[in-house]
Parts: C-alpha cells; sequence; structure tokens
C-alpha cells in the first residue's frame, strides 16, 4: 500500500483543484520559501485527522481555508483528498480506496470515504488498520525533531506505543477506565435513589397492611351483615311457618267448636219451638250479654294488635332515626375530609406545575450547556455574546417595568390618602346633619378594600419582578465570567461541566420531587374518589331510612287503638247490663226449661273455648305480622343493599352460622375498621411498584459491581497485553536504534534505556548517543546536527521496527552538514525499498537521492501550483546540455 496521489482544492495557498500523483519510491517537493510546500503536507496530515490548528500553523481551523489574492476571490470551503493504492485481497477486491476532508467557513466539517460522507472515527479504524498512527508519526517536521530532542522519558515512551499499535489497547483501559468511573457514579446515585425509597417503603409497606387490613375487614363485615340477615330471614321466615302450622291448627279447633256450638244452639231452638211462647226472657239477655262481651273481646284483640304494631313501628322508626344520623354524620365527616384533601390537592398540583416549570427550564439549561460542550470556542463565544445581549435587554425592560410598578404604587398610595380625606370629610357632614350614613359605610369599606387589594397586588408583582432581576442579574455575571473565561479553553470547559452536574443534580432533586408528587395527588384523588364513593352508598341508605318514615301509620294505629279501646269498654258496659237484666228476669220468673239451662251452660263452655282459641290466634297473627316485618327488612338489605335475589337468598348455606358469633365477629370488624380510620387504597399498588423499582435497581447495583469487576479483570489483561507489547516493541527499537545510529555515526554508540523496568507501564525511555571520540551524558550536549542525526536515528529506528505505509519528512535534515546529509540519504536509501518516502527539502543532495521532484512555486497574486520532474526527466536534460 502506498499514497497514490492528493488533491487539494482551496486548502491554504492551493486556491485551485491541485492533484498530485505520487510514486511508491522516493519523492522529493522542492521549492522556494513561501511558494506552498510545506502546505503539502499540511493537507495530508489534516485529512488524516489533524484537529489541533497550531499543528497546520494557524490560530483557528477555518484559517486552512484559501483567503484570496488581490487577483482571486476568497474560497467558501476547503477540500483535501488521499488515494491510496491498497491490496485488493485485504479490501475486498478493491484496488484503490481514497478518504478525504472539507470544511465551511461557518465551521461545519465533512469526512468522506470513497467519496461517500463518513465519520471521523471511520477514517481512524481504517488508517490504524493500515498502519498509520493516530498522532501521525509517519509526518515528522523540523519541529518534531526538536521535540524529539527535548522531550521527556514519557514522551519518547509515548512515541514508541503511537507506532508500535499500543495507543487502542490503551484507549481501551481509558474506556473500560470511564465506564468503571461512570458505573460507581451510577451506583452511588442508584444507592441515593435506593436510600430514599427505601424511607418511603416502610410507611408505604404500613399504608399498604392498613388499606389491606382495612378491605379484609370490610369484606368480611359485608359477608357477616349478609349472613347475619339471611340467617335472620330465613329464622323468622322458619317461625312464621311454625305460626302458620298453629294457626291452621287453631282454625281447625275453631271450626269444629263452631260446629259444636251450632249444634247446641239448634237443639236450643228446637226446644225453645217446643216450649213456644214460655221462653225464658232471661236466658235471651244472657244470651244477648255474651254475644256482646264477644264482640268487645274481638274489639280488645284489635286494639291489641294495634298496640303491638305500634311498639314495632315506634322501635323501627327509633333504630332508623339511629341509623340515619350515623350515616349523616359520616357523610358529614368523609365531606370534611374531601374538602381538606381537595385543598391539599390543589395545592399539590400547583406544586407540581411549578416544578415542572422548572424542571422544564432546567432541562433547556442543561441541554443549552451540552449544546456549548460540542461547539468551538468561536461560536460559544458568539452564543453567550447573544444571551448577554437578550440579557440586559430583559434587565433594562424590567428594570423599566419596576420604575412603573413603583410609579404607580406612589400614585395608589397618593390616590389612597386623599381618598381617605374625602371620604372623612363626607362623614363628618353626615354626622353633622344626623343622616343615617350605613351606606355610606359600606360604600366606604367597599373603597377601602379596593385599594388595600390593588397595592398589595402591585407590591406582590414588585418583589416578583425584584426577584426576577436578581435572578437575571446573577445570570449576567456568570454568562460575563464565562466570556471572560472562554479563550482559556480547560477552564471554560471545566466550569460547564461544573454547571452541568450542578444542573444535573437539581434535574435529579426536582425529579424524585414531581415524582413524589405525582404519587402524593393519586393517592389523595383515590382517598377523595373512595370518600365520595361512600358517602354516596351513605345518601342512597339515608334515603332508603327516609322514605321508610312510618309516623303516618304510627297516628292511625294509635287512633284505631283509641277508638277500639272506647268501643270495647261501651260494649262491655252493654254486656254487663244485659246481663244484669237477664239474672233479674231469671230471678223474676225462674227457669222453665233446664234443658235450655245445660245447652246454653254447654254452649257457654264452647264459647269459652272458642273466644280462647281465637285470642291464641290474634296473638299468634300479631306475632307473625311481626316475624313479616323483621323479614321483610332483612329481606330489604339483602335485595336493596346488597343485590341478592330470591333464589340466592335461599339457597345459601347457613348450617353452620351461629347468630351470636357473628354478631361478636360484626362488632370486632366495625371497631377494627373505625379504629384504622380513612386508608389509602392505592398504597399497595404504589409499594408493589416501589418495592420492583426497589429491587431493580439493586439488581442494577449488583449488575454494576459485577461489570465493574469485569471491567478491572479486562483492564488487568490490557496491561498485560500492553506490558508485553512496550517489552517487545522497545527490545526491537532498541536493537534497530544501535544499528542505525552506527550506521548514522560511525564508531559511536546509540542506546534505548528504561528508567523503571519494574513499572513498564509508566516507564520513560531514554535517549543515549555517543559518537565516536565523546562522551557526553546528555543530548542537550551535543551539536544541533548530531542531535538532529541522533533524533533520525530514533525515528528510523521506529520505522523499520513498525513500518508504515509511507513517510512524510518535512526538512528533517535542516541543520545537517552535507557529510551527516550523506550519512541520512544513505540510510533512506538503505529503507527506501520498505516504505514510501515523502520528503519536502531545500537540500540538493536529498534531491538527488529522490525519484520523482515535485516543484511549487507561486506567481505573485495566485496561488500555489505544482511541476512535476521524474529523475529520468533531469538525466535526460543533463546528457542534452553536455551534448
Amino acid at each position: 500500500m502506498y499514497l497514490k496521489s492528493v488533491n487539494i482544492n482551496g486548502f491554504k495557498s492551493f486556491s485551485e483543484n491541485t492533484n498530485i500523483d505520487f510514486s511508491n519510491k522516493v519523492n522529493v517537493v522542492v521549492g522556494p520559501n513561501g511558494s506552498g510546500k510545506s502546505n503539502v503536507v499540511d493537507a495530508i496530515s489534516w485529512v488524516l485527522g489533524t484537529q489541533s490548528p497550531a499543528s497546520l500553523r494557524t490560530n483557528k481551523m477555518e484559517d486552512v481555508i484559501f483567503a484570496g489574492t488581490d487577483k482571486l476571490a476568497q474560497k467558501g470551503f476547503a477540500e483535501v483528498n488521499l488515494n491510496f493504492d491498497v491490496d485488493a485481497e485485504k479490501f475486498n477486491g478493491t484496488e484503490e480506496i481514497s478518504i478525504g476532508r472539507k470544511l465551511y467557513r461557518d465551521g461545519q466539517s465533512e469526512y468522506f470515504m470513497n467519496g461517500l460522507n463518513c465519520r471521523l472515527l471511520d477514517v481512524q479504524e481504517f488508517l490504524s488498520d493500515v498502519g498509520i498512527g493516530r498522532q501521525q508519526h509517519t509526518i515528522i517536521s523540523q519541529g518534531q525533531i526538536a521535540e524529539i530532542l527535548n522531550s521527556k522519558p514519557e514522551d519518547h515512551r509515548i512515541t514508541i506505543e503511537e507506532a508500535s499499535g499500543i495507543l487502542p489497547f490503551k484507549l481501551k483501559k481509558d474506556k473500560a477506565l470511564r465506564r468503571i468511573e461512570s458505573g460507581e457514579k451510577e451506583i452511588k446515585r442508584a444507592k441515593d435513589v435506593l436510600k430514599e425509597i427505601k424511607k418511603q417503603l416502610k410507611p408505604l409497606k404500613e399504608q399498604a397492611d392498613q388499606a389491606l387490613i382495612h378491605e379484609k375487614s370490610v369484606n368480611e363485615l359485608k359477608k357477616l351483615k349478609i349472613e347475619l340477615n339471611i340467617l335472620n330471614y330465613k329464622k323468622y321466615n322458619s317461625k312464621n311457618e311454625r305460626i302458620q302450622k298453629e294457626i291452621v291448627e287453631i282454625n281447625e279447633g275453631l271450626d269444629d267448636l263452631t260446629k259444636s256450638i251450632n249444634k247446641q244452639k239448634k237443639l236450643k231452638n228446637k226446644i225453645n219451638n217446643n216450649l213456644g211462647e214460655s221462653i225464658s226472657l232471661g236466658s235471651l239477655y244472657k244470651d244477648t250479654s255474651n254475644k256482646v262481651l264477644n264482640n268487645a273481646e274481638k274489639i280488645k284483640n284489635i286494639a291489641q294488635i294495634a298496640n303491638e304494631r305500634i311498639d314495632n313501628l315506634e322501635r323501627s322508626e327509633i333504630q332508623f332515626k339511629n341509623d340515619r344520623e350515623s350515616k349523616k354524620v359520616k357523610i358529614l365527616n368523609n365531606s370534611n375530609l374531601v374538602s381538606s384533601l381537595s385543598i391539599q390537592l390543589i395545592s399539590k398540583k400547583n406544586n407540581l406545575k411549578d416544578k415542572t416549570t422548572e424542571l422544564e427550564i432546567l432541562n433547556n439549561e442543561l441541554l443549552d450547556i451540552v449544546k456549548k460542550q460540542s461547539l468551538n470556542i468561536e461560536v460559544n463565544e458568539a452564543l453567550i455574546e447573544n444571551e448577554i445581549k437578550y440579557l440586559n435587554e430583559y434587565i433594562k425592560e424590567k428594570e423599566n417595568n419596576q420604575k412603573r410598578i413603583i410609579n404607580n404604587l406612589d400614585n395608589f398610595k397618593k390616590d389612597k390618602e386623599e381618598s381617605k380625606k374625602l371620604i372623612t370629610t363626607h362623614e363628618n357632614i353626615l354626622n353633622i346633619n344626623n343622616i343615617d350614613n350605613k351606606n355610606f359605610n359600606d360604600i366606604k369599606n367597599k373603597i377601602y378594600y379596593v385599594f388595600h387589594r390593588e397595592i398589595e397586588n402591585i407590591e406582590k408583582n414588585n418583589v416578583l419582578n425584584l426577584n426576577n432581576l436578581d435572578s437575571k442579574n446573577n445570570m449576567l455575571e456568570q454568562k460575563n465570567d464565562q466570556l471572560k473565561s472562554i479563550n482559556d479553553k480547560d477552564h471554560f470547559k471545566e466550569e460547564l461541566e461544573i454547571q452541568k452536574n450542578k444542573i444535573s443534580k437539581d434535574i435529579e432533586i426536582i425529579e424524585r420531587n414531581v415524582s413524589n408528587l405525582s404519587n402524593q395527588i393519586i393517592s389523595t384523588t383515590e382517598k377523595i374518589k373512595f370518600l365520595n364513593d361512600e358517602n354516596a352508598k351513605l345518601a342512597d341508605e339515608v334515603k332508603y331510612l327516609n322514605n321508610s318514615n312510618n309516623s303516618y301509620k304510627i297516628e292511625e294505629l294509635k287512633n284505631l287503638s283509641f277508638t277500639t279501646i272506647d268501643l270495647y269498654q261501651k260494649l262491655k258496659d252493654a254486656s254487663n247490663l244485659l246481663n244484669e237484666s237477664g239474672q233479674h228476669y231469671e230471678y223474676k220468673y225462674g227457669d222453665n226449661n233446664k234443658n235450655i239451662i245445660e245447652i246454653e251452660n254447654e254452649i257457654e263452655k264452647f264459647n269459652n273455648k272458642y273466644f280462647k282459641l281465637k285470642d291464641q290466634k290474634s296473638n299468634l297473627q300479631i306475632t307473625k305480622s311481626e316475624y313479616s316485618n323483621e323479614s321483610l327488612n332483612f329481606y330489604s338489605y339483602l335485595i336493596n343493599i346488597e343485590g341478592f335475589t330470591l333464589d340466592q337468598i335461599n339457597n345459601y348455606d347457613i348450617t353452620d352460622l351461629d347468630e351470636n358469633e357473628i354478631i361478636h365477629n360484626i362488632k370486632t370488624c366495625e371497631d377494627n375498621i373505625e379504629k384504622i380510620g380513612v386508608v389509602n387504597y392505592l398504597a399497595k399498588e404504589d409499594y408493589d411498584s416501589l418495592n420492583t423499582r426497589y429491587k431493580e435497581i439493586k439488581k442494577s447495583i449488583e449488575d454494576l459491581l459485577l461489570t465493574k469487576n469485569q471491567l478491572n479483570s479486562h483492564i488487568k489483561e490490557i496491561e498485560s497485553e500492553i506490558i508485553f507489547r512496550i517489552e517487545s516493541s522497545f527490545n526491537s527499537i532498541s536493537i534497530n536504534f544501535s544499528e542505525i545510529f552506527e550506521k548514522l555515526f560511525p564508531g559511536g554508540v546509540g542506546s534505548l534505556k528504561l528508567t523503571n523496568k519494574e513499572n513498564l507501564l509508566e516507564t520513560g525511555i531514554e535517549i543515549n548517543a555517543q559518537p565516536r571520540g565523546k562522551k557526553v551524558k546528555k543530548l542537550s550536549l551535543l551539536s544541533g546536527g548530531e542531535r538532529s542525526l541522533a533524533a533520525i536515528a530514533f525515528l528510523f529506528a521506529i520505522f523499520k521496527s513498525f513500518p508504515s505505509p509511507f513517510y512524510i519528512l518535512d526538512e528533517v535534515e535542516a541543520a545537517l552538514d552535507d557529510a551527516n546529509l550523506h550519512r541520512m540519504i544513505d540510510l533512506l536509501n538503505y529503507l527506501k525499498n520498505d516504505a514510501q518516502f515523502v520528503i519536502v527539502t531545500h537540500q540538493q543532495q536529498t534531491m538527488h537521492a529522490g525519484d520523482i521532484l515535485y516543484g511549487v512555486t507561486m506567481e505573485p497574486g495566485s496561488g500555489s501550483r505544482i511541476f512535476i520532474k521524474t529523475k529520468e526527466d533531469f538525466e535526460s536534460l543533463v546528457s542534452k546540455d553536455t551534448k
């Protein structure tokens, strides 16, 4: 592989598109001072990736673009392309590869490979693959010769590392160290986050446990209430069934008694028919008395039933009232809590909005700093100047606004004082004339309130404006400091990095605050929703209880009870009167028929049994009615509140249920729920989410620590490889240096020495040079030519140990005399078959050593031009002149 050609357009002194074709041997570039021959070397160095303007002998990178002359206009860009002849087998059949670089005046830069856009990294990887170092040890100038002589031993080691390919390993090591450093920062940050999460986990776990206990208690309470209502519903239904059976049996007894009574009455009627008019008037009175008494007892039973119903309804009404009041109090407490939570929610939302705005501002500032870090000094300087200009304009506007605010405040205060005087005068007039001033006082208070409100608002705006003004002034001072320090590139970058770290930490803190506020808002919202849902349910229950008003029924039953008791008393009095009359007539006239008396006694006996059974039936019907009411209440709860169907109620298994145990458990659940109070049902979900994050971060820390250990192992492997390469490279270069030094200094001794053999990673390399007949301990004691020749020996030793496809020597032999120059040319001839050489020189001996001469010239007001002559061309010209 060798450098086949260089195409230059608009670079430094080359105004036109210039193509230079090189041979694979020794190419010599010559020309007078200022013609632009060294610009050829700069062009090659620029494409190979040089980023320092000083290396290209300019103040800034844009200076490499052709600046124009009296006759030629300046160029808008500089472009250089290098074409390499390569081994087709190594590059998939490609015989030629080109790399290029283009720079515009606005600072935009582009890299090309085979005419296609690429990255600088792609170009560097290609050059590294073909043996051209990143630091371009293949390009040697006269200044670099001096640098080698003046360099420290550690710098000599770095030169050997670059040539021997150790640099990629050091880059890998540096990359691994940066990853370790970054990983340690991530671990530290993760541990900080873990610490914060740990603080939140404990209270959140307690809330989650409380919510779980509350949820279990609520579900258990609901289940217990359902079981109790179903148990009571079925119990009262079962009682009603038993009562119904008893009523059926009583009805059968009543039917039998009715038949017996009717039979006796028929027998009595038959006897009476036989007796005719001689029937006992006393018996008739007694019989009528018994009938009236029977009716009185029936009416009494009605009164008893009414009173029982009244008692049941009053107990139910008291129970409903207590439940209703209890639920109203619960609704009121929930509403107060919702109101309090709503105020907190509004405050948290406003706080979240402020934090989000602050976070957005900080992100923009961070983005601005990152942008500045990636830009060059000139662009950053322009950006900071624009920011300073904007801040000055902004501050000026705010200061004017501040003056207007103060003027408005003064005007309002003056107006307030004048208004007070006018109001006081008018108030005195009203008092003197004894006029009612109530409406006037309302107007006066309203005027004072308006003044107070406006002055307070203006003062608040004034404080905000002053705070904003102070913030902008501080920012302006920072920008001015940045502008002053921008030329100190390291200080400027360090300051940007400090600002970036500070803003990043602020962003982390605010992000955590935003996350906490968001979680709190969600939690508060869920609490409000839970309380509103509970209030809605309680409101439905209150509405149901309100609809269950029994006052009208109680009043009707009381009227019925009063009426029936009054009627019962009247009927009882009538029965007694009839009975007395019957006894009177029996005593007066006697009884003409014993049979009738016996029959009447039998009828009375049957009637007593009948009325007794009737009373039992009435009592059973009252009890059944009570049980039916109770059963209906339980049924209504199950249907309306819990949403059960009749089939579900009937199919519910109550075999193992105990009413007392259920009531006790309900009391326990209610006490637990009351003790727990309001809970956050989202706490469990939040806890699970936060706990998952905690585990993930912990796992991440473990992975980072594992990666750190792996990277440390990798670094040890890299260091072992670097040590091996340094040792082998040093041995090879040392041998070649001794050999080449002997060629350049016949009879002299040159050697390389490690300053610290125990630590090859940091050891320096000393160059020892002893020309024949001299004892020199330091290179600085050698003559200028000897020092240059020793440095050339060192460089050529590196070249021989680690060959590069080409080498460029820019006036490296300027300090050599003819004898030493002749030795260097002999060395060049010795090495020229191993690599391509491009030499920039003024020396005639060096010109003679070249295979092709490239003459660089520049006419006044024009750009650099190239003229090419081969060795054969010169020889033919010389032979013609000889003839």
